[in-house]
């Protein structure tokens, strides 16, 4: 006899989980959580870094939970979920002191969750981009009248759809077929560098771009999926909002939390599910690692990246034997970062206030030169295969100040900010010594080249350090193998469709009822802490129980 019985039971308390606890509860499941760790929130986490006294997001910052459908389908801005939006989107300061200021051209409504763009900061941001390259101002205009729309209409449907069955609209075969669409379809087969120069013609631009996606996991000689090798295009337009959680990301997991328990949800957190109980076929519950056992009625819903599931939950089912080959090999190898955190007295003091007294005003400022050539031909391999000691010549960094916007994250009058170098080594590069020693250089390199840029950024203005490795990150959480912070590489062949692996793509394992998946792993990738997983796994689920679809009951698009 089971030791608890639910309808439905839930394998993780990360975002995914909440967010899927959420949607099964609105239909009156009863609905139990299952989390591993100590506290709920996953990569929602807010934390006391660098030190006692500050705030920081460890792992996601740059937020875009506004837009996800769970934020207006559980008002979770009535449950203590706010966001801040800074007038400034982003920046790159060149060492020559001029510099490149992206101002947020979307209108973002609360109420109604409408985004319209604003034309006259469209319009300003021609403006910037003019005074480094006319011509890519005039070709963003162009693109402008009829491929960013596209784009981001068929972008908005591919994240808040499951990928299409047969009979069902495939957005990107649409986009990529249609002649008005903007995309060459070349694109779906050219390295990001070639995408970057058939965009833009100025160094300036092209590096901005490059330096922009090596944080997105994207390399300058790796293909991408059409839509993140283009992702920058936009946003050069305006047309992003990189939003503060006010308080912390955490508060994404307090106000999910809430709208949960207050549909009767339950969870437990120091629970480490061991095992799905399949029988028969069908998945009727699950054995946590303390051999307790929890009866499902209805579903299993696992949100754990896609090796645990296969290899630790599923170990014993007799399963399609390429199957468990695919997900072996399922990489992992992209998306590692240095990204953490180092708090101050005194924000920085930029010189390029002096082209634009708004530079350091950004929600997220790039620091770096413009040598396309070192950022394609070099940069990549020298970070990816760095040693202690050994790094590359130049550095490409990041750095997003929050408490320009929101105070509470560190005392008064003090500063912390996010800072951020990509495409450092997978954590199993390095033995572990190594990345101790790593762990000790990076933070100088970080400061040092800093003060290249504002000379206030000195070590008598720094409170503290705090940067963790790759290594580090894979030991923070089973979901990020090798300290990949998107679960799994954003490589075509593991991209919507094919995401993680073309049978496991619409969120079933063959052979099992019952039993549904919604980790990171799943869909089009984690950045900006969308829930967009477990929101497109419940759409599927809701076409096999028949569960309400609140996407039609308020005739959203999405």
């Amino acid at each position: 006899m089971a030791d608890a019985s639910f309808d439905a039971v839930i394998i993780g308390g990360g975002k995914e989980g909440l967010v899927m606890g959420c949607y099964l509860g609105l239909n009156g499941m009863t609905v139990g959580l299952f989390e591993q760790g100590n506290e709920l929130g996953g990569a929602a986490c807010t934390a006391p870094v660098p030190t006692a006294g500050f705030l920081g997001n460890p792992h996601a910052e740059i937020m875009a939970f506004w837009m996800s459908p769970a934020y207006y389908d559980f008002n979770l801005g009535d449950k203590g979920l706010n966001f801040i939006f800074p007038e400034v989107l982003m920046s790159k300061i060149f060492p020559d002191d001029r510099c490149i200021v992206i101002y947020r051209a979307l209108e973002w409504d609360k109420n109604s969750g409408t985004v319209l763009p604003n034309p006259t900061l469209i319009e300003k941001n021609l403006k910037e981009l003019e005074r480094i390259s006319p011509r890519d101002a005039e070709r963003t205009a162009n693109a402008l009248e009829k491929r960013l729309y596209n784009w981001m209409y068929a972008h908005g449907q591919i994240m808040f759809n499951p990928p299409p069955l047969p009979g069902e609209p495939d957005y990107l075969a649409d986009l990529l077929n249609d002649p008005e669409g903007g995309f060459d379809p070349r694109y779906q087969f050219m390295t990001e560098w070639e995408v970057v120069c058939d965009l833009y013609d100025s160094p300036e631009m092209r590096s901005f771009a490059l330096q922009w996606q090596y944080f997105n996991g994207i390399a300058a000689d790796d293909v991408a999926p059409v839509q993140l090798a283009t992702l920058p295009m936009p946003s050069f337009a305006g047309l992003q909002a990189f939003a503060v959680a006010e308080g912390g990301v955490h508060n994404v997991a307090h106000a999910l939390q809430r709208a949960f328990t207050e549909q009767g949800g339950k969870f437990f957190v120091g629970a480490d599910v061991d095992q799905v109980i399949v029988d028969n076929g069908r998945a009727r519950g699950i054995r946590l690692a303390d051999g307790t056992e929890i009866e499902a009625k209805k579903l299993v819903i696992d949100t754990a990246e896609i090796k645990q599931t296969i290899s630790r939950h599923l170990r014993d089912l007799d399963m399609d034997p390429d199957i468990r080959r695919k997900v072996d090999h399922v990489t992992t190898n992209r998306s590692q970062l240095f990204w953490g955190h180092i708090c101050f007295h005194e924000l920085a003091q930029y010189r390029a206030a002096s082209w634009n007294p708004d530079c350091g005003k950004a929600r997220w400022v790039f620091l770096g030169d413009d040598d396309t050539d070192y950022l394609h031909r070099h940069y990549g391999y020298q970070m990816h295969n760095l040693r202690p000691g050994r790094w590359p010549e130049k550095v490409y960094m990041s750095e997003l100040t929050t408490t320009q916007w929101d105070p509470s994250y560190g005392p008064p009058g003090k500063h912390v900010a996010l800072v951020a170098e990509g495409h450092p080594p997978p954590a199993s590069y390095l033995s572990e010594r190594e990345w101790l020693q790593v762990r000790k250089e990076v933070g100088g390199r970080f400061i040092n080249e800093w003060q290249k840029y504002a000379p206030n950024m000195t070590w008598d203005n720094v409170i503290g350090v705090n940067i963790p490795t790759p290594l580090d990150i894979s030991q923070r959480n089973p979901n990020w193998v090798d300290g990949c912070m998107y679960t799994s590489n954003q490589s075509p062949s593991q991209w919507g469709k094919f995401r993680p692996i073309p049978e496991l793509a619409q969120y079933q394992v063959p052979g099992i009822e019952s039993f549904w998946m919604a980790s990171g792993s799943q869909h089009c990738g984690g950045v900006g802490t969308l829930g967009f997983s477990a929101y497109n796994c419940y759409k599927r689920i809701s076409q096999r129980l028949g569960l309400r679809k609140p996407w039609e009951e308020q005739a959203r698009m999405f």
